[in-house]
């Protein structure tokens, strides 16, 4: 938990005495590889913050898994638009390891950020943060080629080409796994 003390201080702005009474508020959760952090359906009421490993989040259409983001350390993992909307997810959360997380309820967080404004700026922040991170997801899907969605992942996120299997990734790009393994290959040949 210190390692996400540091980040809110650093990264959010927080002081260390606001950092200590946010995330004396959460509750330390732990899942195992496979596990469901959250399925279609769920009420979507906690902010949930991984400390350690890794998730992915997606949807089930006609039968195909289709991924719809990746989770790692210090990501908010929860449905967030459904979070605001206080209404049951729509996505399904998935270990993809063992998972260490905190966890806080709506209501604690409505309290902090009602009480403390150094923590309605946070939450503001957080908020744009995601906002500009899904709107960047929205326009890449529909300004670049799979190829380019490639790179920008090999450049901007190491953590998903070491950390996620290929399947899933070329899910997220909007391939097939075929079509993802031609794109590598093709990277391995000009690099030779």
């Amino acid at each position: 938990m210190e390692a996400y003390k540091n980040y809110l201080i650093e990264k959010i702005g927080m002081t260390g005495a606001n950092a200590d009474l946010f995330l004396s508020g959460f509750e330390t959760v732990k899942y195992k590889k496979g596990d469901f952090l959250q399925e279609v359906g769920d009420k979507c009421n906690v902010v949930r913050i991984l400390l350690q490993g890794c998730a992915r989040g997606f949807v089930v259409l006609d039968g195909k898994e289709i991924t719809t983001n990746f989770y790692f350390e210090h990501d908010h993992t929860y449905d967030y638009i459904n979070y605001l909307k206080q209404q049951k997810g729509d996505i399904n959360i998935q270990a993809l390891d063992d998972i260490v997380a905190i966890e806080l309820s709506m209501e604690a967080l409505d309290f902090l950020e009602s009480e403390i404004i150094a923590f309605h700026r946070m939450s503001h922040q957080m908020f744009k943060m995601n906002m500009i991170k899904s709107e960047t997801q929205r326009m890449d899907f529909i300004i670049k080629k799979p190829k380019e969605r490639y790179f920008d992942l090999l450049k901007n996120n190491k953590q998903v080409i070491l950390r996620v299997p290929q399947h899933q990734i070329a899910s997220f790009i909007g391939i097939s796994a075929e079509h993802l393994s031609r794109i590598r290959k093709e990277i391995v040949t000009k690099n030779d």
